[in-house]
This record gives structure tokens, C-alpha cells and sequence, in this order.
């Protein structure tokens, strides 16, 4: 069996990314300067990029008026990225989205389409970016989104770089806090069964149950870790759901260098943060 495809990044969606960056760099994370996505986007984002190859997009909707909504009326209909993170950012900050590295945009929508997971139109985008140096660059990726209608709050898409030499500089990945990849990503769920097998469907990472649910295994040494509501708030206090809720991503598990406490989602934006420490 397939192990799955490993994770790229986590789109983390706040009312104020200058606020929410200072709350991170708080936290001990070194990120990227502001960077604007296209009006059609309506986003801007700042980056905690990790050595392991993934990051956390802190993202704001800094211009609802001028993204493009959703059209699921296309052939093939068409998936907003930032209305995704506008719609979630009415009811609370956090994760809109969870991402998965891969190499052709295209083939993973046609490879969604073969395993009847719901899938959208390719997305293509390109974005200035500042290097550690100070250079101003081009950096381009392609998106193919995937959506479970028993999920209907939360969203998966494949990010395909199109310009890596630009993206990842080891300047941005050096983190007061030692972390060094994102290992884990949560889900709180009524049915983790459930949510658990659509997940696998979509790369074939093997499922495995775990203390409150089921995991999905993601690239080597990664998964999604799909709780109850109830084993979500035992690792988490802060956290407010009801045991039916719908499906909601609730957190992240970072390794690091240092030892650290579980960083609870009150402060963090809406994502609760466990520390797994590495020698």
C-alpha cells in the first residue's frame, strides 16, 4: 500500500496578519515578509517555513471585494482559494486548509477523479516573493483542490511548485523555538472512520487507529490524526466543540530541538501546537 503524500503546508486563516505574525514570532518562529497574492485570491500571507520541507501559511482575506468566489456551476467548477478561508474566517481563525506536496497539478486531479474524490478545476497563480537577501522574485504553483461533502467546513488541495529554487531558503527556516517539520496535522470529527477513509483515498496512506481515532499515514514519519471532539479537547482545553460537530482541523504537531509545553489554540491563532522533541 501507498504510504500517502506527504505534507506541504497548513493554510492557517486570521482577522490580522500583522497580528497574528506578531503572536507567532512570539512563539519563537522566524517568517517570511509579507507577500500579496493576486486580486483574485483577495489574500496575503507570511510563511513559517520548516528544514523538513513543509510550512504554516499564516493567511489573511485582506480583500473580500475582490476575490473570485466559488463556481461550482463550471465544468469543471472552480474552487476560491481565498473564499475558502473568507467563509471559515465568519465563524473563527484557523485552519482552512490542509495541504499536500506534489508535482503535477494536473495528474493528481485526474488521479482524484479515478478514486471519486471531488475535485475542481487546476489552479495556477504566481506571486512576488523576497528573498532573505532582499531580491524581489517570481515564484508559481499549481493547485488541484479536493473536497468530501462529509466534510463540508474544511478543504485538502495539492500544491505543485512550479519555481522551488525561489521558495525554500534555509535563512527563513531557523527557528528560535527549534522546530523543524510539521509531523502531524489534527482533525476533530464525529465519525473518524469516516473522515479518516476519505483521506486515504485520495494517496493511499494506510489508516491505523490510534487513542481517540484513527490516523493517516502521510510520507515518511507523517500523518493526519483524526480525533473525536472529546479526545480533540483533551489535548486541547481551549478548545470549544460539541461531540457533533462538523468536521474542523484543530491543531499541528511540530518536532523540535527544543522541549516545549502543548501550545493551546487560544494562543495560537485557533490551532493548538504539540511539541515532539528531537535529539
Amino acid at each position: 500500500m501507498n504510504t500517502g503524500r506527504p505534507i506541504d503546508h497548513i493554510v492557517l486563516a486570521v482577522h490580522d496578519l500583522d497580528a497574528a505574525a506578531a503572536v507567532y514570532q512570539e512563539l519563537g518562529f522566524t517568517l517570511t515578509p509579507r507577500a500579496t497574492h493576486e486580486d483574485r485570491m483577495g489574500t496575503s500571507n507570511r510563511i513559517a517555513q520548516f528544514a523538513g520541507k513543509n510550512f504554516i501559511e499564516i493567511l489573511e482575506v485582506d480583500r473580500p471585494d475582490k476575490l473570485e468566489p466559488h463556481d461550482f456551476s463550471k465544468e469543471p467548477p472552480f474552487f476560491s482559494f481565498g473564499g475558502q478561508s473568507k467563509a471559515l474566517l465568519e465563524e473563527r481563525e484557523g485552519i482552512s486548509m490542509l495541504v499536500f506536496a506534489g508535482e503535477d497539478a494536473h495528474a493528481d486531479a485526474a488521479r482524484f477523479n479515478a478514486a471519486g474524490v471531488p475535485t475542481y478545476e487546476v489552479f495556477d497563480f504566481d506571486r512576488k516573493a523576497r528573498l532573505p537577501g532582499g531580491d524581489e522574485v517570481t515564484v508559481s504553483f499549481s493547485l488541484t483542490f479536493a473536497t468530501s461533502p462529509d466534510m463540508p467546513e474544511i478543504a485538502f488541495f495539492v500544491c505543485q511548485n512550479r519555481a522551488p529554487q525561489y521558495f525554500w531558503k534555509p535563512e527563513f527556516q531557523q527557528h528560535e523555538n527549534g522546530a523543524q517539520v510539521i509531523c502531524a496535522v489534527y482533525i476533530a470529527s464525529p465519525d473518524p472512520a469516516r473522515d479518516a477513509a476519505f483521506i486515504s483515498r485520495m494517496f493511499d496512506g494506510e489508516v491505523s487507529g490510534i487513542d481517540g481515532g484513527k490516523a493517516v499515514a502521510c510520507g515518511a514519519g507523517q500523518e493526519v490524526r483524526i480525533l473525536t471532539p472529546e479526545a480533540a479537547m483533551e489535548r486541547d482545553s481551549s478548545l470549544k466543540l460539541t461531540s457533533e460537530c462538523s468536521p474542523v482541523f484543530v491543531g499541528i504537531a511540530l518536532t523540535s530541538r527544543e522541549p516545549r509545553v502543548t501550545t493551546p489554540a487560544a494562543a495560537a491563532c485557533g490551532i493548538f501546537i504539540e511539541w515532539i522533541e528531537i535529539s
